[in-house]
C-alpha cells in the first residue's frame, strides 16, 4: 500500500486506499477532497501576507474512488481581502466545492484580554491511540468505523474525552503520512483534511439505525496549526426535524487556532 493520500498523476490526484470512506467501497472520505480543495485555494492565493481566515467546503457528493482534477479562481482581490474559489472533479463532475476568505496580515499591539488562550487541553504525547469509535461503556463501536479501512482508519487518534455518539468529543488527531506522495502537508490543507472528524466526535447517534453526517465543512483560522497534531473539541446538536450542527474548537499543542461549524443531517441506515 502506498504511505500517503493521494499521488499525482500530470494534473491529476490518484486517491490511495487511505483516502477511503467507511460509508461504502469506492468512495472516499470527507477529509481527502477537503485537504485537496485547501491545496488548490493554496495554489490561488496571490501573495504571502494574505491569511486564509474561513475555507468553507460544501461535500454535495459522494467523492468516487478515482482520479481527482482541481480548478480555482480568484474571484475578489483587494488590498486587504481576496476571495478565492476551487472545485473538485471526478469524471468532468462537480462533486465538492470550496470558497475560501483571505485577509491580508499587518502588525497590531493588542491588551493581554484580546489575545487568544493559551494551551489548555493535555498534549498527545502520553495519551494510547484509541482510534475514532469507543462506546460509553469502553468497547469498540460496531460500526461503519470498523468495517471498511480508509483515512479514518489510518490517522492516528488518541481521544481525551467523549464517546462515540454522545454529542460531544475531544481528541487528538495526526496523519502520519503525507498527504500527497513525496511532497510536504502544508498546514492548511492538514487542518483542513482533519477538521470533518469534528462530526465523528461529536455527532449525535440516539440508536444504532440512526446518526448524524455533515454536509460541509466552515472552517475559521484565527492562525494557521504548527505540527502535526490537530486536536478537535466538539460539540453536537440536533433536533428532531432530522438536521443538527457539530462546533469544534481546533487546537494544535500550542492553544486553539480557530473554530469549525457543519450542517448535519439525519442518517437511517438500512437493517436487513
Amino acid at each position: 500500500m502506498t504511505d500517503a493520500i493521494f499521488r499525482r498523476d500530470g494534473a491529476a490526484f490518484v486517491p490511495t486506499q487511505l483516502a477511503g470512506s467507511p460509508w461504502g467501497p469506492g468512495l472516499l472520505h470527507g477529509g481527502p477532497p477537503a485537504g485537496l480543495l485547501a491545496l488548490a485555494v493554496e495554489g490561488a492565493a496571490s501573495a504571502p501576507d494574505f491569511h486564509i481566515a474561513r475555507l468553507t467546503i460544501d461535500l454535495f457528493r459522494p467523492v468516487p474512488m478515482e482520479p481527482l482534477r482541481m480548478w480555482a479562481e480568484t474571484v475578489r482581490e483587494g488590498k486587504r481581502i481576496q476571495v478565492v474559489q476551487a472545485s473538485l472533479f471526478a469524471s468532468g463532475t462537480e462533486v465538492s466545492r470550496a470558497t475560501a476568505l483571505l485577509l491580508r496580515l499587518s502588525e497590531v499591539e493588542l491588551p493581554p484580554s484580546a489575545l487568544p488562550l493559551a494551551a489548555y487541553l493535555d498534549g498527545p504525547e502520553d495519551l494510547p491511540e484509541t482510534g475514532l469509535g469507543m462506546r460509553p461503556e469502553g468497547r469498540e463501536e460496531r460500526a461503519a468505523f470498523q468495517m471498511l479501512p480508509g483515512f479514518h482508519t489510518a490517522v492516528e487518534v488518541r481521544r481525551l474525552a467523549g464517546a462515540a455518539g454522545s454529542g460531544k468529543g475531544t481528541a487528538w488527531i495526526r496523519i502520519p503520512v503525507p498527504f500527497i506522495e513525496g511532497e510536504e502537508t502544508s498546514p492548511l490543507v492538514r487542518v483542513a483534511a482533519t477538521s470533518d472528524f469534528g462530526n465523528a466526535l461529536g455527532h449525535v447517534r440516539p440508536n444504532d439505525n440512526v446518526g448524524f453526517i455533515n454536509a460541509d465543512i466552515s472552517l475559521y483560522l484565527h492562525r494557521m496549526p504548527r505540527g502535526e497534531w490537530i486536536c478537535l473539541e466538539t460539540s453536537g446538536l440536533a433536533e428532531p426535524h432530522g438536521l443538527g450542527m457539530v462546533e469544534t474548537v481546533v487546537h494544535d499543542t500550542h492553544g486553539p487556532v480557530g473554530r469549525a461549524v457543519q450542517a448535519v443531517i439525519v442518517n437511517r441506515r438500512h437493517v436487513e
